[in-house]
């Protein structure tokens, strides 16, 4: 009986011993998650970090456009100021010599030894030469003044665009800090996609379908511009390259209208504003092709498929026209 009663009592006892073991477990699976456990990453998540990242850069490639016109304005300025400045010296230089040679020949004023004549003649003919003097002078003070006046405006345009420039140049700065966090993000979802996966997403499409080719033939300012990109199959993609080996999206179809002969702005927006809207159902061979909000652009070479530069890791290459929405004709 005692014998009994031990036993039951030690199978208790393990099973309490087993309950709290099978607790501990329990919590340290449920009660805290295992920090190495990522969510699944897919290619589409992937490809929006990285259109994130290319938005930012075409807000760069628009600073450095700006930045550019700004230093031309600045250079100009700084050229009218020489050039004024140097008439401004000129002018007072003249008139302080005036004054000067006045005071030396009459210290009282040339009225005032006219004063003394009694030759009425001589006074009324003196008098006139004064006057006329006199009138001489107010012009080329007037004249001076006006100079003064510019320099003065001139100097402060120089100013206001210097600080403008400077604004710029900090804010640059910053997105492209920024880009290069967003970049560091991208990389890092890229690389939590299986080998399978991250090798079909770095894989760019350089095969030319001889359907698409065949829309290259002729002389056509379009298919001047689509004969240069195509070209540039197979190069890398850099952020804000203008080639010749490496390009963005925009930097691929400013240089390749550019070959066309025809000169587009650097930036996706203002390449579609410079051209005319197209329906994406009426699109022609060289068309710009962009998305909606501005961050990606390529040209339409027909038959559904566009040649652009994608992102990095990959290079300028032909895709669908999937995810296209604006166009414009330029040329």
């Amino acid at each position: 009986m005692h014998t009994t009663v031990v036993q039951r009592r030690r199978q208790v006892r393990r099973r309490g011993i087993a309950v709290a073991a099978a607790l501990t477990v329990s919590g340290a699976l449920f009660a805290f998650p295992s920090a190495h456990a990522d969510p699944a990453v897919t290619a589409k998540d992937v490809e929006k970090a990285f259109h994130e990242v290319e938005l930012i850069n075409e807000q760069v490639n628009a600073l450095g456009e700006q930045t550019k016109k700004t230093q031309a304005e600045i250079d100009d300025l700084t050229d009218d100021i020489e050039r004024q400045l140097t008439t401004y010296r000129r002018q007072k230089q003249a008139l302080g010599d005036a004054i000067v040679q006045q005071q030396i020949d009459a210290p009282l004023g040339p009225t005032a030894s006219l004063l003394g004549s009694d030759n009425p003649e001589q006074f009324l003919e003196g008098l006139g030469a004064v006057q006329a003097l006199n009138s001489t002078r107010a012009d080329e003070l007037a004249t001076f003044g006006r100079t003064s006046k510019q320099l003065k405006n001139r100097r402060a345009q120089l100013e206001d665009r210097q600080k403008t420039l400077q604004a710029a140049k900090k804010e640059t700065a910053a997105k492209r800090a920024k880009i290069r966090t967003k970049y560091e993000a991208a990389k890092a979802e890229l690389n939590r996609l299986d080998a399978a996966e991250k090798k079909k997403m770095n894989t760019s499409n350089t095969t030319v379908d001889p359907k698409v080719t065949a829309n290259l033939k002729g002389s056509g300012k379009g298919k001047q511009a689509l004969a240069f990109a195509m070209a540039q199959i197979g190069d890398p993609y850099v952020y804000g390259g203008t080639g010749p080996d490496s390009w963005d999206c925009s930097g691929l179809v400013m240089k390749s209208w550019a070959a066309a002969g025809v000169s587009i702005p650097r930036v996706v927006g203002p390449q579609i504003a410079a051209g005319q809207a197209v329906p994406m159902d009426q699109l022609q061979p060289g068309d710009i092709v962009a998305y909606g909000d501005m961050s990606h652009d390529g040209l339409y070479l027909g038959d559904g498929r566009v040649v652009h530069a994608p992102r990095p890791g990959k290079s300028v290459e032909i895709t669908s026209l999937s995810g296209f929405t604006r166009a414009a004709r330029v040329g």
